[in-house]
């Protein structure tokens, strides 16, 4: 029985293993699990591609990368979605954003409430129609000068996830496309 040669395997550049770690926060690509152990997988094998490329690898915890590669229970195209929503949340929304909409994926939540410049670290999912600030009146930060200048800054901020938060999160958290 002849056996077939065995390629020998490129190591992953360490560039785009960084870029990769840092596209996906150093977490789990996959929004329902983000844990913090990580290992770069490839989306299409490295047996079947040879591709090394940033576009061919992405972050999966241990757990998940063996539910990709060996067991099958995550398709490669789940994969590539993921890969494909991490490039669209990381170019258009801040850490705080990102993480917020993890913490409403597994709750479910549908109010919440943020302290002084709340309002500035969700400000694109509002832009964008995912929250909505309900104006809820509650502490602030009156400021008076001698020159007759008065303004009230508000300590809180009291949003609510509109139906489109909603679905954009669903989507989000189960890999469908979110663009």
């Amino acid at each position: 029985m002849k056996v077939a040669p065995r390629m020998e395997r490129d190591a992953v550049p360490l560039a785009n293993k960084r870029a990769v770690l840092v596209e996906a926060g150093h977490r789990c690509a996959i929004p329902t699990c983000r844990a913090t152990t990580t290992e770069i997988a490839h989306i299409v094998p490295w047996s079947e591609s040879q591709d090394n490329s940033f576009e061919n690898l992405i972050a999966l915890c241990p757990n998940c990368h063996t539910r990709f590669d060996q067991k099958k229970e995550i398709d490669r195209q789940s994969i590539r979605m993921y890969k494909h929503n991490l490039g669209i949340l990381n170019n258009r929304y801040g850490e705080f954003e990102r993480r917020l909409f993890e913490i409403l994926a597994k709750t479910g939540e549908r109010v919440f409430v943020l302290g002084a410049a709340g309002d500035l670290l969700v400000a694109n999912a509002v832009k964008d129609g995912f929250f909505e600030d309900k104006h809820v009146e509650g502490m602030g930060f009156q400021v008076q000068s001698s020159t007759g200048f008065s303004k009230n800054f508000p300590m809180t901020f009291t949003y609510w996830v509109t139906d489109a938060g909603v679905e954009f999160i669903r989507r989000y958290a189960r890999g469908i496309d979110i663009a």
